[in-house]
């Protein structure tokens, strides 16, 4: 009778699971900061842009002059983000639905129609972008970071640049936009969001704690 040689049974190795948050480095999104995985808290200034080629050299001049002050003046982390968001042409396209319904010109129906079929396309394609510019500020601690961003808007306002501090909504927006470009062409965040963005940005705890 021939013995078989038993294997000695290896103990099975515990796999993790893998998950896109894992490497997202951003951790959490909570009111007027988010959080990323190394403990920084980023907090944001949603810049509104200024066309300075509308001004003339005297007050072109001094718009560059008040800017070099706001950087001179900042401290710590900080960045500048811009982001190319898609155009929201869903009341463009409405507008053009209720006129052709409401002309009786067959003509002018089908023109209607093709206006209405290539706004359609470039709103899918993303071709219409609006750039929205940031200024973002890292600091482990939060309560010094809210503070310094609160006072930072005040000056930007004082010097004449218009700008607000970005909250809940308007961090997951930015975050929503870089992370579903597509989507993002034709649809804006969803707004039952339950405080995650799916699928990848999404916090256990507070998951469990709003069902």
């Amino acid at each position: 009778m021939k013995l078989q040689k038993r294997l000695p049974t290896l103990p099975k190795k515990t796999k993790r699971q893998s998950s896109v948050q894992s490497w997202m480095p951003i951790k959490d999104i909570d009111q007027f900061h988010m959080v990323h995985q190394d403990q920084f808290c980023i907090a944001g200034i949603r810049v509104i842009p200024v066309n300075i080629d509308l001004m003339n050299p005297r007050e072109r001049k001094g718009m560059i002059s008040i800017l070099y002050e706001v950087l001179n003046g900042l401290s710590g982390h900080f960045q500048f983000f811009c982001e190319g968001r898609p155009v929201d042409l869903d009341g463009y396209i409405a507008e053009l639905e209720t006129m052709k319904a409401n002309t009786p010109d067959p003509i002018r129906k089908k023109i209607l129609q093709s206006q209405i079929r290539e706004a359609a396309q470039t709103a899918i394609s993303g071709e219409a972008l609006e750039t929205l510019f940031f200024i973002l500020f890292a600091n482990k601690n939060k309560t010094e970071l809210i503070e310094q961003v609160k006072q930072i808007a005040v000056d930007l306002k004082q010097r004449g640049i218009t700008g607000y501090i970005c909250d809940h909504k308007e961090l997951m927006d930015m975050q929503f936009v870089f992370t579903h470009p597509i989507q993002a062409a034709y649809e804006r965040m969803p707004e039952d969001t339950k405080d995650y963005i799916p699928p990848q940005l999404m916090n256990p705890e507070r998951m469990r704690k709003h069902g």
